[in-house]
């Protein structure tokens, strides 16, 4: 009957999940909240209809497993190396100035030194899930803010793995814990990057002789079988689960598997996870809220106004503008999905109890919830007040010279991004003295432009105000050379809103971004690996005598068909994007 019983849990939770997500999505809010608030539901404060927790919460952790796993994968070493200050300084004096912020406030609640530091810790994450899926909602992850917010939830995920890896050096008593603490930190280090290391010679050789076997099948179960190994590796040196899997990751986001091996495994993810935040979410009491409703509201008002103030005034320190700075605090209030993990992992331990287990639970839910409303809000809110106050716009109002220099314009070019490629035609449109206008989202790279004698306006694209800063309804053309193509579209339709006889030029990253933009009036697109296929053949053919004239129109007829393949077959060209080793494009 036991198996039996725990068969009719699994249904259950995985219905309940699927119903809570299907909801959540239609409200347009995260997923994550969906699967919380049905394990609420289903579970033993509510309706009672899961009776085997302690089963159901073994398997949950093949979800800790596998979501530790992907972050391994996502979060490479060479991004890391690319990381600029703002991400790694300011990613880290948040952590640790919000530690050290919750840390008094708990011991004021009454708390033990133990569990208020693992409050300041649980406080000093954000939701990766939330954040991402509020952006791409609204299609700002290639913003300025997008940006900024992405990185420093790539700093505070990595920081989660010594968070997890000291909480069994917690469980002692005064000083001795405290000593344990420096070892835990130090034992983790030392596994890690041994598992690392001897993993990455060790693992991508095993993976790269499964290809051989032609197997779909065999690759996967490779993959989920050295992953779990990796966790279950740490587990016996007195660490846990979490690490091993993220160390097995790491070594496969610097091997040509892992974009391979992610995609396999996130299936099997989804489903594991649902069934740890559903089984999560069973231990919300709804009664608790109601009877700790004081306690619940100073630890939501605490954290998210702590973190609001820390993470905008570490971005302003860093150069970005206050309406960047703003949103990004705003983006970042919420507790994470992560918090969960060590919140959890710390009350199996025995650091914290039930009470506060479900403190952390009902909090995170609600600032969860509250993320999508209070950014879109403070978006709002911002235009208008930017309106009156120019230090609130969300773009940097140029020098009066500059300024002055740009309303004197007309007919002019409007450039959006100073990378290489963008730097590259601001050179070349200078040499022939043609009048142009640079909009870069990079304050720092903006400044370059500005001391370099560039007209540069500090902004986003896809805001009005920058476009109209920049005389978008004054300007002849229009180019975007930064490669998004979210981005991209949202300034093209805003430019020809203000300016519909505007000519623009975009340049993309793939087949099928060329042709959405054409459809909303791109009048020419620029795909680079298709412009340099076309040269390599037209060398190759001039260099075998082929005719000049013949050589231009079938390169010409070569563009005609890759510009617009409906017109010509229905199988459309794969794109380098499409292919198992992606090379990161210049983004401009």
């Amino acid at each position: 009957m036991l198996h039996g019983s725990l068969f009719l849990d699994i249904v259950i939770i995985l219905a309940s999940g699927f119903a809570g997500g299907i909801i959540a999505r239609q409200f347009r809010f995260p997923i994550l909240l969906g699967y919380l608030v049905a394990g609420a539901i289903v579970g033993p404060h509510v309706l009672g209809a899961v009776g085997n927790l302690e089963e159901v919460r073994t398997l949950a952790e093949f979800g800790v497993v596998l979501l530790l796993f992907e972050v391994g994968v996502e979060v490479s070493l060479r991004e890391l190396r690319r990381a600029g200050r703002v991400i790694v300084l300011g990613g880290i004096v948040q952590l640790l100035a919000t530690i050290g912020l919750m840390y008094p406030l708990a011991l004021y609640l009454g708390w033990p030194y133990q569990q208020a530091l693992v409050f300041g810790m649980v406080a000093s994450l954000s939701s990766t899930m939330v954040v991402l899926k509020t952006l791409a909602d609204r299609g700002e992850l290639g913003s300025v803010h997008g940006n900024v917010m992405v990185g420093i939830l790539i700093m505070q995920d990595l920081a989660f793995i010594p968070m997890i890896a000291i909480l069994p050096s917690l469980t002692g008593e005064g000083t001795a814990a405290l000593s344990d603490l420096g070892f835990g930190v130090l034992k983790a280090t030392v596994i890690l990057v041994l598992m690392v290391v001897l993993g990455g010679r060790a693992i991508p050789w095993v993976l790269d002789r499964v290809p051989i076997l032609s197997s779909r099948e065999i690759f996967i179960l490779t993959v989920v079988a050295l992953t779990f190994a990796a966790a279950a590796l740490t587990d016996a040196f007195g660490l846990t689960l979490a690490i091993g899997a993220f160390a097995a990751g790491l070594v496969l986001s610097e091997s040509p598997f892992g974009r391979r091996a992610l995609s396999e495994v996130i299936p099997l993810r989804d489903i594991f996870a649902a069934v740890f935040f559903v089984s999560l979410g069973m231990l919300t009491d709804p009664r608790y809220l109601v009877e700790n409703i004081g306690l619940v509201l100073i630890v939501i008002s605490a954290v998210m106004l702590v973190k609001l103030v820390l993470i905008g005034g570490l971005v302003k320190a860093f150069g970005y503008l206050p309406y960047t700075a703003l949103l990004t605090g705003v983006g970042m209030m919420q507790i994470g999905e992560f918090s969960f993990f060590l919140a959890d992992a710390a009350f199996l331990l025995g650091i914290v109890d039930l009470e506060f287990l479900t403190l952390i639970v009902v909090s995170t839910v609600i600032t969860m919830a509250l993320t999508p409303l209070l950014f879109a809000g403070g978006i709002m809110g911002l235009e208008r007040l930017g309106r009156r106050l120019s230090v609130l716009r969300d773009y940097s109002p140029a020098q009066s010279t500059v300024a002055s220099r740009i309303n004197d314009l007309s007919s002019h070019l409007v450039l959006c991004g100073l990378g290489n490629i963008g730097r590259l035609v601001a050179e070349a449109l200078r040499e022939h003295n043609v009048p142009f206008v640079v909009i870069e989202l990079n304050p720092h790279i903006a400044q370059r432009g500005l001391e370099d004698g560039f007209l540069v306006i500090s902004g986003s694209s896809t805001s009005n105000a920058s476009l109209e800063h920049a005389g978008i309804d004054r300007a002849r053309m229009f180019i975007i050379t930064t490669g998004d193509t979210r981005s991209a579209r949202d300034t093209a339709r805003r430019a020809f809103e203000i300016n519909p006889q505007l000519e623009i030029v975009a340049r993309v990253r793939r087949q099928g971004d060329a042709e959405e933009l054409t459809r909303i009036g791109v009048h020419e697109v620029v795909w680079p690996e298709m412009e340099g296929g076309q040269q390599i053949l037209r060398y190759s053919l001039l260099r075998f005598e082929v005719d000049t004239q013949e050589v231009d129109t079938l390169v010409t007829q070569l563009r005609t068909y890759l510009k617009t393949p409906d017109d010509v077959d229905d199988e459309e060209t794969p794109s380098p994007e499409d292919q198992p080793e992606k090379q990161s494009a210049d983004d401009g």
